[in-house]
């Protein structure tokens, strides 16, 4: 019943979208339009402005595309559909984010997962690392490096074509940046904007700009643009790491991000084209977590006669409603920093009958924790809740009591809580954890001229690429005789915000806490146990054919793709590393036939491969819950590097129908057949098997031991509907709709669910706009299904709720050369819950399913600003 409550809201949202379209008037349109459609040449001139334009060009380009491809442009500078280029990609039909605190950051396409999305850079990799502490090593492209203003365009290839990069199982996204010389001369941007978060209650200001300049031949060009944004992000929430405890939490970050861009194009000659590339890309964030722990008085190692109610069954249970022990204050201040950087060079020439294309280029990336501190109660037990019940029985978490008791005296509200007495964590505890990625690349290609039939071209070429991944960590040594306390009166600081229901507790004067940690700092040790280091040597090869016909048009290829990769890393003290190699042909077929002037049916078949995830290969062991005071959450995970790349065998049949110049109506049918995922071997070992040393509870509880191989299968299935169209009086739509099932071995993951992660079997995006020549306003709602989120770790596999956004944008032209714009991300302020989804009862989990581990406000986000072109 509640899957069919969620499907009817979805079909009604449609509804009320497309009810302002009624079959009469989609004939009426096409009749009238047919003769502009008859042509490629009519439907590449595109005459609007404004959102129409750009709908018309991302038509125009999913229209005479050989592949299965759906494209976003920027109608002009700065106008980019949306503020967080992610957020935009959402709106493609089969695609899906990630949000990292309430911003996109991540890109699922058809339900694979979003480590399996390939993005590129003008046709190459971007080297990324994250910010976040628990963020693992992947391939995937962190979109909150990327301002929108750097961005002309983005196209999605839903299926593989030789000539395209590996790596992309469920799909490509390519990120072209703009180009001086297609621009005019002495083209200017600028604007200033201000953003206001609901949650942190701040407004922040952001500046960009862009400058072009061409020479009088139009043969030389140099464009430089830049992007600077501060942003004081917060985040209210619930968390529960079951059955220790759980407790209202908050996270404060301040974020400053920019960016900055250099393009220099250079055509000698009519036949020579040469295009120089350089992007810089920072972020820089302060960030502290603060929670409230409340212990709950019954758990395995103490009485459980006083638990009123329980999920699961049989041994198997989970406490959901209960006493509460203790309340317990915990802070964590952190530094982080996430920095990109590419340089490329690309040459085209085109000679008689062929036209080469050489690339090459160097990207390198630096972030993660920068410094890392936790600072507790003093003393645990720290304070004694008195008559504290906790009720997690309505899908929420509650908590009710007289008073809490501490040293400070008894406090009814968790505002007025004061433990009067802080300790900082030392040893583990005081770290920082540096990560590095670099790529360089170098591309060749060639396409020939032939007349093979319907075979118009052979394109052929290689690519060598040298990467190398690396995650450390250092544990900060300190002065002898330090006294890691100190009195709340002392660095005590107002009140922050935590929990999903207006809470507040203790604050602190952070950068003085951290001022006085670091004043003891006396130097730094490696863990080795946690030195990561990857090197991989990739090679790849490929031919493929072009053809056309009367009716026909399309590709087909082979890719040869071969990798050697190394994992180097510590035992006992000594370096030691570890070898792996393997190749895959990657075969690829696409056909476009047109069955008449404005309809095109669409079939591909492919194979697809994505290597697997760093964090996967490290082979030295994973250690994690070792210093976050909570008792057997205690994990050692080890690696592989002989993991074999994820392979899709895959299949897409489609038809479109263009029915004026800015209107679609589609359907398409997908199939993957996904090969090679990583299974977690698990079982439970004692601290003396372990070669770590654990104290106190930690120690006393052992370790959950999990080891990494290849081994399960997965089909995906599913089919897009959408619906787009300009009624031309400046009103139009924007619909479309993605089923997707996905379907693995129960044992494929650990939490025994056999869907996959990111896999939402729902997904609706529907838009309606405005627009005329002084005014453009654009509603967007994006919903999609419950879906699941897998970390290795303690956060672990969760099921996250359905989960949907309404978002609004709109442009006053105040005259041809300035605007006035609004944008409002996520207007109705939608909370963000994840469950326990373990598909077997599992005794006194938080994972058991349907107990609420998670749940964080997300804010509303309002950005007003103004913008110059001339």
């Amino acid at each position: 019943m509640k899957q069919l409550n969620k499907i009817t809201r979805s079909l009604k949202l449609a509804l009320m979208v497309g009810s302002t379209l009624s079959a009469q008037q989609v004939l009426a349109q096409q009749e009238d339009n047919n003769a502009q459609n008859n042509s490629a040449d009519d439907v590449e001139v595109i005459q609007v402005s404004g959102i129409r334009a750009s709908q018309a060009k991302n038509l125009n380009q999913k229209r005479f595309s050989d592949s299965i491809v759906d494209a976003i442009t920027a109608e002009d500078i700065g106008k980019f559909p949306d503020k967080n280029v992610a957020e935009s990609l959402q709106r493609i039909p089969g695609v899906t984010i990630q949000r990292q605190f309430g911003e996109g950051a991540a890109v699922s396409i058809r339900g694979v997962g979003n480590e399996l999305t390939k993005t590129t850079l003008n046709g190459q990799n971007v080297a990324s690392t994250g910010w976040f502490v628990l963020e693992p090593a992947k391939r995937s492209f962190n979109y909150e490096l990327l301002p929108s203003e750097l961005v002309g365009d983005l196209e999605v290839y839903k299926s593989s074509q030789a000539d395209i990069a590996e790596g992309g199982v469920g799909g490509t996204v390519i990120v072209n940046t703009r180009k001086p010389l297609d621009l005019d001369p002495n083209t200017v941007y600028a604007s200033l904007e201000g953003s206001y978060q609901s949650d942190s209650e701040e407004t922040d200001p952001q500046l960009s700009g862009l400058y072009s300049w061409k020479n009088d031949d139009g043969n030389f060009g140099v464009l430089v643009s830049a992007v600077a944004q501060k942003r004081n992000l917060a985040r209210q929430g619930n968390e529960a790491f079951w059955q220790w405890g759980a407790g209202p939490v908050g996270f404060e970050q301040e974020r400053e991000r920019s960016a900055f861009t250099t393009a220099v194009q250079y055509l000698p000659t009519d036949n020579l084209e040469l295009v120089v590339n350089y992007m810089d890309m920072q972020m820089e964030a302060d960030n502290t977590n603060y929670a409230l722990w409340l212990t709950q008085a019954d758990t395995t190692w103490g009485d459980t006669s006083a638990t009123e109610e329980f999920l699961g069954s049989g041994d198997n249970i989970t406490p959901v409603k209960g006493p509460i022990a203790n309340a317990y204050y915990q802070a964590r201040p952190r530094e982080a920093t996430m920095n990109s950087e590419v340089f490329d060079v690309e040459a085209n020439y085109t000679g008689d009958g062929y036209e080469l294309h050489l690339q090459a280029g160097k990207t390198t990336s630096d972030g993660g924790t920068d410094f890392e501190m936790v600072v507790d109660d003093a003393f645990f037990p720290a304070s004694v809740v008195n008559n504290g019940t906790y009720d997690f029985t309505n899908g929420n978490q509650q908590w009710m009591f007289d008073s809490i008791e501490s040293a400070n005296g008894a406090v009814s509200d968790i505002s007025d809580y004061d433990p009067g007495l802080l300790a900082m964590g030392t040893g583990p505890n005081f770290n920082r954890t540096p990560k590095t990625d670099e790529e360089t690349y170098f591309q060749g290609d060639i396409e020939f001229n032939v007349d093979y039939g319907p075979i118009y071209a052979i394109k052929t070429g290689a690519k060598f690429v040298d990467h190398e991944s690396t995650s450390l960590r250092f544990e900060y040594t300190q002065t002898d005789g330090f006294d890691n306390t100190f009195a709340t009166s002392e660095y005590g600081q107002g009140l922050v915000d935590v929990g999903v229901e207006d809470q507040s507790i203790l604050g602190l004067n952070v950068d003085a806490v951290k001022d006085w940690a670091k004043a003891s700092i006396t130097g730094q040790v490696e863990d080795l146990g946690a030195h990561s280091e990857i090197q991989e040597d990739n090679f790849a090869a490929y031919v493929m054919a072009k053809y056309q016909g009367d009716m026909i048009r399309g590709n087909f290829g082979l890719r040869y793709v071969t990798t050697d990769a190394t994992s180097t890393f510590y035992v006992d003290g000594q370096r030691t590393n570890e070898k792996a190699d393997y190749s895959q042909v990657l075969p690829s077929f696409n056909m476009a036939m047109d069955l008449a002037d404005d309809v095109i049916l669409r079939f591909s078949a492919s194979r697809a491969m994505a290597r697997p995830q760093y964090i996967d290969m490290y082979t030295n062991p994973d250690v994690r819950g070792t210093n976050d005071d909570l008792p057997n959450n205690q994990m050692w995970i080890k690696g592989n590097v002989g993991l074999l790349p994820f392979i899709s065998d895959q299949f897409d049949l489609g038809i479109e129908w263009y029915f004026n110049d800015s209107s679609l109506l589609s359907a398409g049918l997908f199939q993957k057949d996904v090969k090679n995922f990583v299974n977690f071997s698990e079982y439970s070992a004692p601290a003396s098997e372990i070669p770590f040393d654990l104290t106190g509870d930690e120690a006393a509880n052992g370790w959950t031991v999990q080891e990494k191989d290849n081994g399960k299968t997965a089909k995906v299935r599913g089919l897009e509907l959408q619906y787009q169209q300009d009624f031309g009086n400046g009103f139009g739509s924007i619909l479309n709709y993605t089923y997707t099932d996905t379907d693995t071995d129960n044992d494929t993951f650990v939490d025994g669910n056999g869907v996959l992660s990111d896999s939402s079997p729902h997904v609706v995006n529907a838009s309606a706009y405005y627009e005329n020549d002084s005014f453009q306003v654009r509603v967007s709602y994006n919903w999609r299904d419950e879906y699941m989120i897998r970390e290795t770790g303690s956060y672990g596999n969760r099921l996250h709720d359905d989960f949907g956004v309404l978002d609004l944008s709109a442009t006053y032209h105040v005259t041809d050369n300035v605007d006035v714009k609004l944008d409002v991300n996520n207007l109705t302020e939608e909370h963000a819950k994840q469950f326990g989804n373990n598909a077997v009862p599992t005794f006194y989990s938080g994972f058991q399913d349907g107990f609420p581990l998670y749940e964080y406000v997300l804010a509303r986000r309002i950005t007003a600003g103004v913008s110059v072109r001339f």
